[in-house]
Order: structure tokens, then sequence, then C-alpha cells
């Protein structure tokens, strides 16, 4: 199946402070291109495949709302949800960062 993938404000927001530390914080503008290949592969995979990864339980109590969760490079993460053919991408995070 086919999805569309939209995303949510946070987001945006957590692309652009991951470009910004990366880039300028880090002086690793390759580091950078290569993170946002990366996130670019994974996003297409979820294009095709979001339902696969089980729903996260508590994901899913933190946001409200049944929410999955893939990993991507050493350690990151895209924390989505799956409404019939529509997939919304809630937070693009360092896996550290999510509080369970």
């Amino acid at each position: 199946m086919h999805y569309t993938i939209r995303f949510k404000s946070k987001a945006y927001s957590d692309i652009a402070q991951l470009k910004e530390f990366i880039h300028k914080k880090c002086a690793a503008p390759l580091t950078a291109r290569r993170q946002f290949e990366l996130l670019e592969k994974h996003l297409d995979w979820i294009e095709q495949y979001a339902e696969l990864p089980g729903v996260d339980v508590e994901l899913s109590i933190k946001y409200g709302q049944l929410m999955r969760s893939i990993s991507f490079g050493k350690k990151m993460a895209i924390i989505y949800s799956v409404e019939g053919n529509i997939v919304y991408i809630h937070r693009i995070m360092p896996q550290s960062m999510i509080i369970w």
C-alpha cells in the first residue's frame, strides 16, 4: 500500500534543529548530508510499509493516539501515526529524548 506522508509542525521544527546542530554546531556538513539522506530513505520506507512496525504502547499513551516508531542512523527515531492511507510524522528526534 502507498501512504501519503504529512509532517506535523513539531516534526518540521525537529528537522530544522537537527540540521542546525549537525551542520553549524558540529561543523560537519558531510555528516548532516548523510543523516538527511538516511532520513529520506526511511521516510520512503514508511511511505510503503507504514503499518509494519507494531503500535508502540508507551508512545501511544504519551501522544494519545496509536503511535509507531522507526529508528534511523545510530541514535535517531521517527515517531508517527497512521490514519487510513495518511502517515503523520509527529517527531524526528534522538532516541534518548523519548521519555517513557
